[in-house]
């Protein structure tokens, strides 16, 4: 049996706030996500999606349970992932190409291999022949892409991405969706993906995790058999899309008493 690439076993995380009231985030997940697949995390806000993706970078540890990572115990900050978030975080007096190979810098890779390295990701993602330009210089979907290029550059097995299209508005979010799909049929890395966006959930995924109110559990996981490479527009006259579409929207109005 293959190992997945993430398996939350048990996980419960619990937080105090400022007054010392403890509140429970997350109860009892536990969920495997195939290695090469691309899930999505939807659910109201609050539910615990973004503290799942955070735990699956390592930058939080469960109250109770477990998280796996290839087979092994995820006990600190998880260098096999590329975690891109709703801000591009670009530092702004970076150009887009330093802004890309932060991550090399640091690892110590050599100039030469940093450069190439950098060079390939950049034309990958569309941006050649931007690379000397400032974030400033940029449109905000040439932001989104410096950031998705800093994201794939060390190539990091899973992406881990929290809602990185959800302030643009819907041509360019449909644009940037379309790109990374380009972009995963071509290496097949894991996506973990949060979204509040139905359409896009079903566009990008092969598999939806509905989460319930807090604390967040996970009510439903979807299927998505939709043949790839999918064409939005082709999508949304299919009676299997409006019927996964209908089916997730009920879960999402009565997330409290979904089994």
């Amino acid at each position: 049996m293959k190992t997945p690439e993430f398996s939350f076993q048990g996980i419960t995380r619990r937080f105090r706030s400022g007054n010392d009231d403890e509140f429970v985030a997350l109860e009892s997940v536990s969920l495997d996500i195939d290695s090469g697949s691309f899930v999505c995390f939807i659910g109201p806000s609050g539910c615990g999606k973004t503290t799942l993706l955070n735990m699956s970078a390592g930058l939080l540890a469960p109250s109770d349970g477990a998280v796996h990572f290839r087979g092994a115990p995820l006990n600190g900050v998880n260098t096999g992932v590329g975690f891109i978030t709703q801000h591009d975080n670009l530092l702004p007096w970076r150009t887009v190409e330093k802004n890309v190979g932060i991550a090399l810098e640091i690892e110590k890779v050599p100039r030469a291999e940093r450069r190439l390295r950098v060079a390939e990701v950049i034309e990958l993602v569309g941006l050649k022949g931007f690379a000397h330009q400032y974030p400033s210089q940029l449109s905000g979907g040439m932001q989104k892409r410096a950031s998705l290029a800093r994201g794939l550059v060390y190539g990091p097995s899973t992406l881990l991405m929290d809602e990185p299209f959800g302030a643009l508005d819907a041509q360019l979010r449909f644009s940037m969706q379309n790109e990374l799909l380009r972009i995963w049929e071509r290496d097949r890395k894991t996506i973990i993906f949060v979204t509040h966006d139905l359409d896009e959930a079903i566009l990008l995924a092969d598999k939806i995790v509905v989460f319930g109110t807090r604390p967040g559990r996970v009510v439903h996981v979807e299927d998505v058999p939709l043949e790839r490479p999918r064409d939005f527009a082709e999508l949304r006259l299919s009676p299997v899309y409006g019927a996964i579409w209908e089916r997730l929207w009920k879960l999402l109005e009565n997330s409290e008493e979904a089994p």
